[in-house]
Protein backbone atom coordinates (compact mmCIF):
# COMPACT_ATOMS: atom_id res chain seq x y z
CA UNK A 1 0.00 0.00 0.00
CA UNK A 2 3.21 2.68 0.50
CA UNK A 3 3.99 2.40 -3.26
CA UNK A 4 -0.26 2.54 -3.94
CA UNK A 5 -0.40 5.71 -1.21
CA UNK A 6 2.74 6.98 -2.75
CA UNK A 7 2.35 6.89 -6.35
CA UNK A 8 -1.35 8.50 -5.87
CA UNK A 9 -3.31 5.42 -6.76
CA UNK A 10 -5.24 5.27 -3.21
CA UNK A 11 -6.34 7.75 -1.26
CA UNK A 12 -7.28 5.63 2.06
CA UNK A 13 -4.38 7.11 3.97
CA UNK A 14 -6.54 10.04 4.77
CA UNK A 15 -9.07 8.37 7.12
CA UNK A 16 -5.65 8.75 9.07
CA UNK A 17 -6.01 12.81 9.26
CA UNK A 18 -9.50 12.40 10.18
CA UNK A 19 -11.49 11.89 7.11
CA UNK A 20 -14.53 9.61 6.90
CA UNK A 21 -16.53 7.88 5.17
CA UNK A 22 -20.55 7.44 5.02
CA UNK A 23 -20.93 5.28 7.88
CA UNK A 24 -16.97 4.84 8.78
CA UNK A 25 -17.13 5.66 12.58
CA UNK A 26 -14.27 3.58 13.68
CA UNK A 27 -10.75 3.68 12.27
CA UNK A 28 -7.84 1.26 13.33
CA UNK A 29 -5.02 4.31 12.53
CA UNK A 30 -2.41 3.04 14.89
CA UNK A 31 -2.55 -0.39 13.82
CA UNK A 32 -2.45 0.28 10.48
CA UNK A 33 0.18 3.08 10.49
CA UNK A 34 2.30 0.68 12.17
CA UNK A 35 2.11 -2.15 10.03
CA UNK A 36 2.61 0.42 6.68
CA UNK A 37 5.76 1.46 7.94
CA UNK A 38 7.11 -1.20 10.50
CA UNK A 39 6.13 -4.30 8.16
CA UNK A 40 8.25 -3.84 5.45
CA UNK A 41 11.19 -4.18 7.81
CA UNK A 42 9.91 -7.29 8.35
CA UNK A 43 10.88 -8.79 4.88
CA UNK A 44 14.58 -7.55 4.60
CA UNK A 45 17.33 -8.91 5.96
CA UNK A 46 18.59 -8.64 9.90
CA UNK A 47 21.80 -6.76 8.67
CA UNK A 48 18.97 -3.90 6.44
CA UNK A 49 17.04 -3.48 9.54
CA UNK A 50 19.07 -4.02 12.75
CA UNK A 51 20.58 -0.70 10.81
CA UNK A 52 17.65 0.91 11.42
CA UNK A 53 16.81 -0.40 14.87
CA UNK A 54 19.89 0.40 15.79
CA UNK A 55 19.75 4.26 14.25
CA UNK A 56 16.40 4.34 16.45
CA UNK A 57 17.67 3.32 19.97
CA UNK A 58 21.40 5.24 19.53
CA UNK A 59 19.29 8.46 17.98
CA UNK A 60 22.55 10.07 16.20
CA UNK A 61 25.20 8.14 17.93
CA UNK A 62 24.70 9.10 21.51
CA UNK A 63 25.73 6.32 24.58
CA UNK A 64 23.00 3.73 25.71
CA UNK A 65 22.77 1.13 28.03
CA UNK A 66 22.74 -1.48 27.27
CA UNK A 67 25.27 -0.49 24.61
CA UNK A 68 24.88 -2.33 20.77
CA UNK A 69 27.38 -4.82 19.92
CA UNK A 70 30.00 -3.55 17.02
CA UNK A 71 28.62 -5.88 14.63
CA UNK A 72 25.66 -5.81 12.23
CA UNK A 73 23.20 -8.37 13.79
CA UNK A 74 22.67 -11.30 11.97
CA UNK A 75 18.99 -12.39 13.42
CA UNK A 76 15.79 -9.98 13.21
CA UNK A 77 12.73 -11.12 14.91
CA UNK A 78 9.38 -9.26 14.67
CA UNK A 79 6.24 -10.11 16.51
CA UNK A 80 3.26 -7.45 15.81
CA UNK A 81 0.71 -7.12 18.60
CA UNK A 82 2.42 -9.97 20.95
CA UNK A 83 0.24 -10.58 23.88
CA UNK A 84 1.67 -11.55 27.49
CA UNK A 85 -1.17 -10.27 29.92
CA UNK A 86 -0.69 -7.04 27.77
CA UNK A 87 -0.32 -6.05 24.34
CA UNK A 88 2.57 -3.55 23.01
CA UNK A 89 2.54 -3.14 19.11
CA UNK A 90 5.36 -4.44 18.11
CA UNK A 91 8.34 -6.84 19.94
CA UNK A 92 11.94 -6.92 18.11
CA UNK A 93 14.62 -8.98 19.06
CA UNK A 94 17.82 -8.47 17.40
CA UNK A 95 21.07 -11.46 17.68
CA UNK A 96 24.49 -11.49 16.96
CA UNK A 97 26.44 -14.27 16.18
CA UNK A 98 28.41 -13.83 19.90
CA UNK A 99 24.98 -14.87 21.21
CA UNK A 100 24.03 -11.34 22.61
CA UNK A 101 20.38 -10.09 22.02
CA UNK A 102 18.92 -6.54 22.25
CA UNK A 103 15.03 -6.39 23.26
CA UNK A 104 13.03 -3.57 22.09
CA UNK A 105 9.31 -3.59 23.18
CA UNK A 106 7.51 -0.81 21.04
CA UNK A 107 4.36 1.11 21.62
CA UNK A 108 3.40 3.25 19.07
CA UNK A 109 0.24 5.92 19.01
CA UNK A 110 -0.75 8.19 16.53
CA UNK A 111 -4.67 10.23 17.46
CA UNK A 112 -4.81 8.15 20.86
CA UNK A 113 -3.86 8.61 24.38
CA UNK A 114 -2.45 5.89 25.91
CA UNK A 115 -4.38 3.34 27.63
CA UNK A 116 -4.26 4.45 31.13
CA UNK A 117 -1.58 6.59 33.16
CA UNK A 118 0.53 3.25 34.07
CA UNK A 119 0.22 1.72 30.19
CA UNK A 120 4.00 2.11 29.62
CA UNK A 121 4.86 0.68 33.04
CA UNK A 122 2.99 -2.48 32.95
CA UNK A 123 4.14 -3.01 29.52
CA UNK A 124 7.72 -2.94 31.16
CA UNK A 125 7.09 -4.60 34.10
CA UNK A 126 4.80 -7.02 33.42
CA UNK A 127 5.75 -8.32 29.33
CA UNK A 128 9.47 -9.06 29.82
CA UNK A 129 10.77 -10.73 32.63
CA UNK A 130 13.71 -9.61 34.18
CA UNK A 131 15.68 -11.63 32.56
CA UNK A 132 14.77 -10.02 29.44
CA UNK A 133 15.05 -6.11 31.15
CA UNK A 134 18.30 -6.32 31.15
CA UNK A 135 18.71 -6.54 27.23
CA UNK A 136 15.93 -4.46 26.63
CA UNK A 137 14.88 -0.58 25.14
CA UNK A 138 11.39 0.35 25.84
CA UNK A 139 10.54 2.79 22.96
CA UNK A 140 7.19 4.84 22.88
CA UNK A 141 6.72 6.64 19.26
CA UNK A 142 3.84 9.55 19.14
CA UNK A 143 3.14 12.58 17.92
CA UNK A 144 4.44 13.87 20.75
CA UNK A 145 6.09 12.51 23.58
CA UNK A 146 4.39 14.52 26.53
CA UNK A 147 2.45 11.19 27.55
CA UNK A 148 6.15 9.49 27.88
CA UNK A 149 7.87 12.15 29.49
CA UNK A 150 4.44 12.38 31.99
CA UNK A 151 5.26 8.89 32.65
CA UNK A 152 8.48 8.91 33.01
CA UNK A 153 8.25 11.24 35.76
CA UNK A 154 5.40 9.22 37.36
CA UNK A 155 7.51 6.68 38.24
CA UNK A 156 10.99 6.09 36.23
CA UNK A 157 11.38 1.75 36.23
CA UNK A 158 13.18 1.86 33.17
CA UNK A 159 16.41 2.95 34.87
CA UNK A 160 17.72 4.94 31.50
CA UNK A 161 16.24 2.44 28.88
CA UNK A 162 12.81 4.20 27.96
CA UNK A 163 13.34 5.90 24.23
CA UNK A 164 11.04 8.72 23.65
CA UNK A 165 10.37 9.52 20.10
CA UNK A 166 7.90 12.24 18.30
CA UNK A 167 6.78 10.97 14.33
CA UNK A 168 8.99 13.52 13.22
CA UNK A 169 12.19 12.42 15.44
CA UNK A 170 11.92 9.24 13.69
CA UNK A 171 11.61 11.12 10.39
CA UNK A 172 14.79 12.60 10.59
CA UNK A 173 16.67 9.34 12.32
CA UNK A 174 15.57 7.51 8.69
CA UNK A 175 16.65 10.36 6.53
CA UNK A 176 20.01 10.57 8.40
CA UNK A 177 20.66 6.63 8.21
CA UNK A 178 23.22 5.94 5.13
CA UNK A 179 21.68 3.28 3.45
CA UNK A 180 24.04 3.04 0.91
CA UNK A 181 24.56 -0.77 0.23
CA UNK A 182 21.29 -1.69 1.67
CA UNK A 183 19.05 -1.47 -1.33
CA UNK A 184 16.02 -2.75 0.38
CA UNK A 185 16.66 -0.34 2.99
CA UNK A 186 17.18 2.32 0.66
CA UNK A 187 13.90 1.94 -0.78
CA UNK A 188 11.84 1.40 2.20
CA UNK A 189 13.54 4.56 3.41
CA UNK A 190 12.18 6.80 0.42
CA UNK A 191 8.48 4.77 0.79
CA UNK A 192 8.03 6.08 4.07
CA UNK A 193 9.73 9.56 4.11
CA UNK A 194 7.22 10.05 1.44
CA UNK A 195 4.03 8.64 3.24
CA UNK A 196 4.78 10.35 5.92
CA UNK A 197 5.02 13.58 4.32
CA UNK A 198 1.02 12.68 2.95
CA UNK A 199 0.67 12.70 7.03
CA UNK A 200 1.50 16.20 7.22
CA UNK A 201 5.18 15.00 8.83
CA UNK A 202 7.91 16.37 6.97
CA UNK A 203 11.40 18.30 8.04
CA UNK A 204 11.87 21.99 7.02
CA UNK A 205 14.59 22.09 4.72
CA UNK A 206 15.06 25.36 4.33
CA UNK A 207 14.11 28.20 2.00
CA UNK A 208 14.79 27.55 -1.92
CA UNK A 209 15.99 31.10 -1.56
CA UNK A 210 16.64 34.42 -0.17
CA UNK A 211 16.61 38.30 -0.78
CA UNK A 212 18.46 40.99 0.75
CA UNK A 213 16.01 43.29 2.42
CA UNK A 214 15.52 46.67 0.96
CA UNK A 215 17.90 49.34 2.47
CA UNK A 216 16.27 51.89 4.58
CA UNK A 217 18.31 55.57 3.76
CA UNK A 218 16.88 56.95 6.98
CA UNK A 219 18.49 56.76 10.08
CA UNK A 220 15.16 57.39 11.86
CA UNK A 221 12.48 55.06 11.22
CA UNK A 222 9.68 52.72 13.06
CA UNK A 223 7.74 50.13 12.08
CA UNK A 224 4.05 50.56 11.11
CA UNK A 225 2.07 47.51 11.26
CA UNK A 226 -0.14 49.80 8.00
CA UNK A 227 2.21 51.12 6.01
CA UNK A 228 5.55 49.40 7.38
CA UNK A 229 8.78 51.03 7.75
CA UNK A 230 8.11 55.19 8.23
CA UNK A 231 9.91 58.02 9.03
CA UNK A 232 9.59 59.21 12.42
CA UNK A 233 10.23 62.56 12.72
CA UNK A 234 11.51 64.89 15.79
CA UNK A 235 9.17 66.30 18.11
CA UNK A 236 8.64 69.69 17.91
CA UNK A 237 9.55 71.55 21.63
CA UNK A 238 8.10 74.97 22.01
CA UNK A 239 10.25 77.80 23.02
CA UNK A 240 9.36 79.67 26.27
CA UNK A 241 8.53 83.31 25.68
CA UNK A 242 10.43 83.96 28.52
CA UNK A 243 13.58 83.11 27.68
CA UNK A 244 13.71 80.56 30.40
CA UNK A 245 13.51 77.15 31.17
CA UNK A 246 9.68 75.48 31.98
CA UNK A 247 8.44 72.36 33.25
CA UNK A 248 5.47 70.23 32.65
CA UNK A 249 3.81 68.16 35.91
CA UNK A 250 1.01 66.53 36.75
CA UNK A 251 -1.12 67.31 39.48
CA UNK A 252 -0.67 64.76 42.34
CA UNK A 253 -4.33 63.68 43.50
Amino acid sequence: MLHAFNQGKSSLYRRYLGHREIGEKRVCAEDEITALIMGPLDYLPAESAGLFWRSLIERGGRDVHPAFPDEAADRAQMRFWPRNGVEPDLLVELGWPTGERRILLIEFKWDAPLSGDDQLHRQWLEFLTPAERTDAYHVFIAPDISAGLNALGERDVWNGQLVLHSWLGVLNIVRSMRTSGFTGLETWKSQITRFLGKLGIFRFQGFDSLSLPPIVESTTVFWSPLNGFSTLKPSTVPSSPLGQPFYFWSPVP
